[in-house]
């Protein structure tokens, strides 16, 4: 419904109100801001006085933004600096049908500016909202705000960490890599700054204005990823699902920034950069409703062949210890630990689905072929690595010579004189980044996955995706600005048609499995085209920036966004700063890991990968038996994913979603398998028991076979071992255990 004067929005199903538009404001006076510098890291939080809640407003200023342009940062906004005067609408002059829809021309309070609307019905049952200037000259931004109710929960927005509930907290979404964040790494990493930047600009903390107090971040430092903020992600997904029933989809790339009741409880608000607004509403009346709808015209994750889930053991190349340094992995060391890896297997008679190699580049293509041979043969598959950027650099995982190829042939962003765009990359050296919208660029990377599916590969691990620079300019004709965060979409779904046109010409084989770390949503975006995601490299650490409290979140934060299949780095990825992972935090690791869709060792950049034997018998033992019981949970897992690509209910379910009914405290930290099965796995350090939020009913503990009754809370114990988790009594969702 349209209110003409003063002009609202009202989204309803049947009788129900579901959203509705702030009205006009009374006065007509435009507001002019002070700069604002508004992304986290490093920001200054608009005061509330300067943000302006209206319907459908614009700004017209300047937007000075900056990015990090090298390093292990490359690409992440450095800052944002807006500053110009907002409009807003006021009323509707006219209104004329057009098809399905109705085109609207709004009066402003900018005297001769007008705003042109068009409202058409969208898939899955969706409202779609298009909005622009009748001039775009000097419009920076566009937005819109909305009435919240005290009781508005808002949840979603892809991998963010930090709470499954975001009201009260500002969203940025836009495409980052390399969190350092977390009590426990902050402070010893601000040392270690000033060297992570290798090449281009360096800035000193002083330059960027300090890093805030505990007392000045929401939840101090074991919310705050350093350098990005808290709500920063690889994979942010501009979209959300209200606990009110109805879902909200962002149509555009530009980055976005959203204020979820922080500084006026009663609203919210959107905007996004840029001269145009495109949203979808999805009106549901329910929260499972809004899932559906929102992520049918977003995307699901497909089913990854079976073995993808199975246990999976990874060979990383050892990194430098700092980012120019010398290398620290040789052809020789890497072969070294293949052969110890392999005989280990068999050794200690793992039961394992696939080993995955990152280096295969620095490695002899026989050598290649011939280990793949020989894992085969243990029935064992095989996962490479494969990335977007190009470099001659010390991580060594892409043959020599790719980087002056792909530059000679033309297949990489440019600047704008057309000169191949160089940065450095996060090995130190010069890099590039493949442009995936140019067809001879395609053509490469098909004949490059044709070659290691050639040597034998099942399955890849498809890195990175952030690096792009604002004054980067591809063959679609788009800059940097608009592709940052568009090219994680164009990037996967390019590997998705070459591998699905791969499996045409060979029906009688496996697909080929791949799984991501950057991504976006999108009409589709990266779900639809993915099987998996990591969720970057976290840190070795206990927190809640990047460590094991970071990962539950951030799994159910990108499953109700239809990226089902979270995939962590058991143990830890980032140890720079930390050194390896404890046992005790190896063990718990692996217990987070066993009731989630895959089970995968991947860790220690620069100490040097930890694997289950590293440890000693007990480790190696609780591992196995963590990837038993994963094992185990396979058949209910796989056939909640292919419900959940008709229905869009995850693998793993927030409790808000599933179990609204269930104590707040635990919807960070717990999950659901389906309806019968609560996983609350041990993340603090020491602990040896676990408070839990049970929902409705009857529950069974299964490690001790308690019985107990929710809605409420329990403590039961849990040692090392002793993942907490429970089946709704009277059923046994597992596969029963092998004698």
């Amino acid at each position: 419904m349209i209110d003409r004067a003063p002009l609202r929005l009202v989204f309803r199903s049947r009788r129900h109100t579901l959203l509705r538009e702030l009205r006009a404001p009374r006065s007509t006076t435009p507001r002019a801001l002070p700069g604002t510098d508004d992304p986290e890291p490093f920001a200054v939080e608009r005061h509330p006085d300067h943000a302006v809640y209206a319907p459908l407003t614009y700004e017209v200023g300047t937007d000075l933004h900056a990015q990090w342009d090298a390093g292990l940062w490359n690409g992440n906004t450095l800052f944002d600096r807006r500053s110009g005067t907002v409009y807003a609408a006021r009323r509707v002059i006219s209104a004329k049908r057009e098809g399905d829809g109705v085109r609207l021309t709004l009066a402003t309070n900018e005297a001769k500016r007008r705003l042109i609307a068009r409202i058409d019905p969208d898939r899955a049952g969706g409202l779609r909202v298009r909005v622009r200037p009748s001039s775009a000259s000097g419009v920076i931004s566009m937005g819109d705000s909305f009435a919240s109710r005290p009781s508005e929960g808002f949840h979603g927005f892809g991998g963010t960490h930090g709470s499954t509930e975001k009201r009260g907290e500002k969203v940025y979404s836009d495409v980052v890599q390399e969190n350092l964040g977390g009590s426990e790494t902050l402070l010893p990493g601000l040392a270690l700054f000033p060297l992570l930047v290798t090449s281009g600009t360096s800035y000193s903390i002083t330059e960027l204005g300090g890093v805030p107090s505990p007392t000045e971040l929401p939840g101090g430092f074991e919310r705050f990823m350093f350098p990005n903020g808290m709500n920063a992600a690889y994979y942010p997904q501009a979209e959300f699902v209200s606990s009110h029933g109805y879902g909200f989809l962002l149509n555009q790339n530009l980055r976005s920034r959203w204020r979820l009741a922080t500084d006026r409880p009663d609203a919210w608000q959107v905007e996004a950069s840029g001269s145009r607004l495109d949203y979808t509403v999805f009106p549901a009346r329910s929260r499972r409703g809004a899932v559906r709808d929102l992520t049918a015209v977003t995307g699901h994750h497909r089913l990854p062949p079976s073995w993808a889930e199975g246990p999976i053991l990874s060979r990383a190349v050892k990194s430098p210890a700092l980012p120019g340094s010398p290398p620290a992995e040789t052809p020789a060391s890497y072969r070294a630990k293949i052969e110890q890896d392999l005989a280990d297997i068999q050794r200690y008679g793992l039961r394992i689905s696939a080993y995955g190699f990152e280096g295969w580049g620095m490695l002899d293509p026989a050598y290649v072929r011939s280990v793949i041979s020989r894992l085969h043969a243990m029935r064992i598959r095989a996962v490479l690595y494969v990335r977007a950027y190009v470099s001659d650099d010390a991580l060594a995982t892409q043959p020599p010579g790719d980087f002056e190829e792909t530059k000679r042939l033309g297949l990489v962003a440019t600047t704008a004189s057309g000169a191949p765009y160089e940065f450095g990359g996060n090995g130190g050296s010069p890099s590039t980044l493949l442009d995936f919208t140019k067809r001879a660029t395609v053509k490469w990377w098909r004949r490059r996955l044709d070659y290691l599916i050639g040597l034998g590969a099942d399955g890849f691990m498809q890195d990175f995706g952030e690096q792009v620079q604002d004054d980067m300019h591809f063959a679609n004709g788009m800059t940097g600005v608009g592709m940052h965060n568009r090219y994680p979409v164009i990037y996967h779904r390019v590997s998705r048609q070459i591998l699905d046109r791969w499996a045409t010409k060979h029906a009688k084989r496996e697909p080929i499995w791949f799984f991501t770390r950057a991504g976006y949503s999108g009409r589709p975006g990266s779900a639809a085209y993915e099987m998996g995601n990591f969720p970057g490299d976290e840190t070795v650490d206990w927190g809640a920036a990047s460590g094991l409290r970071s990962l539950a979140p951030d799994m159910l934060n990108r499953a109700v966004g239809g990226a089902f299949g979270f995939t962590t780095d058991i143990g830890g990825y980032i140890d720079t700063l930390t050194g390896p992972p404890s046992e005790e935090l190896f063990d718990r690791w692996s217990e987070w890991a066993g009731l989630t869709p895959y089970f995968r060792v991947h860790n220690s950049a620069s100490t040097g990968v930890r694997m289950p034997w590293s440890y000693g018998a007990s480790t190696l033992e609780l591992w196995k038996q963590m990837a038993a019981l994963h094992q185990r949970a396979l058949p209910l897992m796989r056939r909640l994913w292919r419900k959940g690509r008709r229905t869009g209910m995850p693998v793993t379910r927030p409790l808000w979603l599933s179990a609204p009914e269930a104590p707040s405290f635990g919807r960070d930290q717990e999950w659901m398998l389906g309806a019968n099965v609560l996983v609350a796995p041990v993340v603090t350090k020491g602990d040896t028991s676990r408070t839990v939020a049970l929902p409705r009913g009857c529950w069974v503990h299964e490690p001790t076979g308690q019985r107990l009754t929710g809605p409420g809370s329990a403590t039961v114990p849990a040692p090392l071992g002793a993942l907490p988790y429970f089946f709704r009594c009277g059923t046994r969702p597992f596969k029963t255990r092998a004698r």
